[in-house]
């Protein structure tokens, strides 16, 4: 009897029952370590921030009657998506609970991007939640929301993502990715090389139109409604920068260097998304060169300029590690059959 129940089907449901918990408890456990790491760092090894003071100042504004003059201030120099996600997050608690959001967050991100890079090969939650678990320990997180700047992990993390929906032929949604990106910080349009990693060139067209429709859509209301001076602002050119060889130190870094700066690294971007487009290295090596010659170029410096680097560097690790392991799991069955016909 119990054997035709067995051949029947009812005990067969146990082991598939027991696949799917594992599978489930791996996912959960690849959220929740990295999660609860940055969540312990934010309780016990967080600085107080530096400039999200000013930027939750300047988000009251944005949340009020006068949120037309938010960027009347040249010196504000983040977007207005960023000033949302920090308004929000002061209304509700504080600084301390935007220690929590941000950091939170950020890990929350890097581990989606890295689920989403390394969709389909093996031990995807275990490289999932190391990759968490490094940014944490590196201090990406920490120091994101230390120094004020979260954009700097953010907008990296978001231009993977569009190169990813770039290469998968969704144009139009990685086109919004590059267009939300530059709402955190203006610099996220310079991410618009991925959009070349599509399969066919010309569905690149309809990922540049969203890009500028979600940029546009962000910015204009300042521009058109208000007294938008962003574009005001100069920096000083700081003597340990390479910008000091063409540029003296201490002298005016105006927007118009600006666009020399990013045209350059537009133009670095192309030609890396053109050399490796057939490459699943490219979805990252793109962001990596962008952010590279952005950092390089720079007249200032700043130390969490760096943040968007190391993210990018490990999220290339982290592909790279899993793209040797594939080949030598794929050569282990026949190494395997070699060894066996050996002993026999």
């Amino acid at each position: 009897m119990r054997k035709r129940l067995g051949g029947f089907g009812g005990t067969s449901l146990v082991p598939a029952a027991q696949m799917m918990f594992r599978r489930v408890l791996r996912t959960l456990l690849a959220w929740l370590v990295p999660l609860g790491a940055s969540a312990l760092v934010a309780v016990f090894g967080t600085r107080d921030p530096a400039d999200l003071p000013y930027f939750a100042h300047a988000a009251r504004t944005l949340l009020s009657s006068r949120w037309a003059n938010t960027f009347a201030d040249p010196s504000l120099q983040v977007g207005p998506l960023q000033l949302v996600v920090v308004g929000v997050c002061d209304r509700i608690g504080g600084l301390g609970f935007m220690a929590y959001a941000l950091e939170i967050g950020l890990a929350a991100l890097l581990v989606l991007v890295v689920g989403r890079l390394l969709q389909g090969r093996p031990h995807r939650a275990a490289f999932q939640a190391l990759a968490g678990l490094a940014a944490v320990m590196l201090g990406v997180t920490a120091e994101a929301y230390s120094y004020g700047h979260p954009a700097q992990v953010a907008v990296p993390l978001l231009w993977v993502l569009a190169a990813l929906d770039a290469r998968d032929g969704r144009t139009i949604r990685s086109g919004a990715w590059l267009g939300l990106s530059a709402g955190l910080e203006l610099w996220g349009v310079l991410g618009a090389p991925v959009l070349l990693l599509a399969p066919v060139f010309r569905r690149a067209f309809g990922g540049f139109a969203a890009q500028v429709v979600v940029t546009g859509a962000l910015y204009l209301p300042f521009v058109l409604g208000g007294d938008f001076r962003m574009f005001d602002y100069r920096w000083k050119v700081e003597g340990w920068t390479l910008v000091r060889f063409i540029v003296a130190a201490g002298s005016d870094f105006p927007w118009e260097l600006r666009l020399v700066q990013g045209a350059a690294a537009l133009i670095v971007g192309g030609a890396l998304a053109l050399a490796l487009r057939r490459t699943e290295r490219a979805v990252w090596t793109v962001p990596l060169g962008i952010v590279a010659v952005r950092v390089l170029l720079d007249p200032t410096l700043y130390s969490w300029y760096w943040l968007g680097l190391e993210t990018l560097a490990l999220v290339g690790a982290v592909e790279l590690v899993t793209s040797l392991r594939t080949p030598l799991q794929r050569h282990a069955p026949a190494a395997a059959a070699a060894s066996t016909l050996r002993r026999g």
